[in-house]
């Protein structure tokens, strides 16, 4: 008689990434992005519920100027952003960016697949350098950007207990825009 085997997932162990998604309230590419570069350690059923729980962070009335959202995206086959120093994160945010002089000294939100995992403030601004032409022969600027990061969180599924200062931000979803990688966080 053939031996009859569960095709059931032990949940305990590891769940399907199209499952994990449906619970997390994300799509399949973002939450196999976020794995991929060691924000979340293993796919069980606790780190998804912590996902799912982690709510969309906005823009408060009394956060004058707004917070600017940056969009890390790095390939996780060269290095992954768990295994990144800061100052090695901090370099991969330089850019060139097309930011304007007001942005000087506001804060920061860095944000990978709209989740936020490091909070800081830009330090310097670069001098603007022509980046490209458009269609109408103007010429596009950008500037290269120092920021300081003050809180960094490596694991999406350890966020800090104490939701106070910048801690509040970490590990939650970050509301934008769409266009370039730096945004304004959106009420």
């Amino acid at each position: 008689m053939p031996t009859i085997r569960s095709t059931k997932p032990d949940l305990d162990e590891q769940l399907p990434v199209a499952l994990a998604a449906r619970i997390a309230r994300t799509d399949r590419a973002s939450l196999a992005h976020l794995v991929d570069h060691g924000l979340i350690p293993r796919l069980d059923l606790d780190s998804v519920r912590a996902l799912a729980s982690s709510g969309e962070v906005t823009a408060k009335a009394t956060d004058e100027p707004r917070h600017l959202v940056t969009r890390l995206d790095l390939d996780p086959m060269t290095l992954r952003i768990a295994d990144m120093s800061d100052s090695q994160l901090e370099q991969a945010l330089e850019g060139p960016h097309r930011v304007p002089a007001a942005y000087l000294g506001r804060e920061v939100l860095v944000a990978v697949r709209s989740f936020i995992i490091a909070t800081g403030r830009i330090d310097a601004l670069g001098e603007p350098v022509a980046l490209r032409t458009d269609r109408r022969g103007r010429e596009i600027y950008a500037r290269t950007i120092i920021i300081s990061l003050e809180t960094r969180l490596t694991d999406l599924t350890d966020r800090p207990p104490k939701a106070a200062g910048d801690h509040r931000w970490l590990g939650r979803r970050a509301r934008v825009g769409t266009g370039g990688a730096i945004l304004t966080l959106e009420a």
